[in-house]
């Protein structure tokens, strides 16, 4: 008896959460353009909040040198080894999307019921919008555009950052196509023929790539340009990223799931580059130092 009720509690609770699953997943669906101002506003204030904790660090931080050998070595291994623990972090995260997509977990039913709302209730205006919008992560731009960025800043002999900026792109590029072979997700139907897309779903490679390019623009641009334009650059990158990402979510492309992967993946891997390339930067500073005594 005992064990009848506790199955039957917890296939009540199961289902009151995917009720309640699917009722976010159709208010979502409802009021697309809304979500969209609101997501862009939230996004762009992540970067602001991001730019402000980096500039505290910087301030406030006790030297490195408390916590490393004066070796300067040691400063790059260590960064690698953060990266590393981050890489593998952001893997299982990204695993356990897959996982609950895939087995109708509390993540499957939110992807679920916002397709079907996206399917149900989108405006072709609106769908069209979106479908101009989501160009913003084609990676036909992006590629030209990594390219136009690495040359400006070679021939500006900005060579460490021209290296970090390729080493973003083409790995994050690479690592995308590299989990969408292991996952093998299939993507949502979408049926109004404005938007098309093919191949395996999971992570959006659109969300990836411009999670990849715009945040290491506005790093670059924390790095290159005077102070005034920190801001304002770091609050378009966030507005941009949002954007492509939940156009592909309203052109039903795309699971929810797979666009946050998407941002985890590409996230994760600009954190560890622009780790890397800030260690490689501080050696070659204190290497130039102990030349000059």
């Amino acid at each position: 008896m005992t064990t009848t009720t506790t199955t039957t509690t917890m296939t009540m609770t199961m289902t009151t959460a995917t009720m309640d699953l699917a009722g976010l997943g159709a208010l979502l669906a409802r009021y697309p353009m809304e979500w969209w101002v609101a997501g862009m506003v939230a996004s762009a204030l992540v970067g602001a909040l991001a730019l402000a904790g980096l500039r505290t660090a910087q301030r406030h931080s006790p030297p490195l040198r408390r916590f490393l050998p004066a070796q300067a070595h040691w400063v790059v291994l260590a960064a690698m080894g953060a990266s590393a623990f981050t890489l593998v972090l952001a893997g299982a995260t990204m695993a356990e999307l897959a996982e609950s997509g895939r087995t109708g977990g509390h993540w499957g039913a939110l992807d679920d019921a916002i397709a079907a709302g996206m399917r149900a209730q989108a405006d072709t205006a609106v769908l069209q919008w979106f479908a101009a919008l989501t160009h913003l992560g084609d990676s036909w731009a992006l590629a030209g555009g990594t390219v136009v960025v690495a040359v400006a800043l070679w021939v500006r002999k900005h060579r460490l950052l021209a290296t970090g900026w390729l080493v973003a792109m083409a790995g994050n590029g690479a690592l995308t196509k590299i989990l969408k072979e292991l996952f093998e997700r299939v993507r949502p139907e979408h049926v109004h023929g404005i938007a098309q897309a093919h191949g395996f779903s999971f992570p959006s490679g659109h969300s990836s790539a411009s999670m990849a390019a715009y945040a290491m623009l506005a790093y670059l641009a924390t790095r290159l340009l005077p102070r005034p334009w920190h801001l304002p650059a770091v609050l378009a990158a966030g507005a941009l990223i949002f954007t492509t990402g939940w156009s592909r979510v309203v052109l039903q492309v795309h699971y929810a799931s797979d666009v946050l992967a998407g941002w985890l993946l590409a996230g994760t891997w600009v954190l560890c580059t622009v780790l890397i390339m800030e260690s490689v930067s501080r050696w070659r500073r204190k290497q130039s130092g102990l030349a000059r005594a």
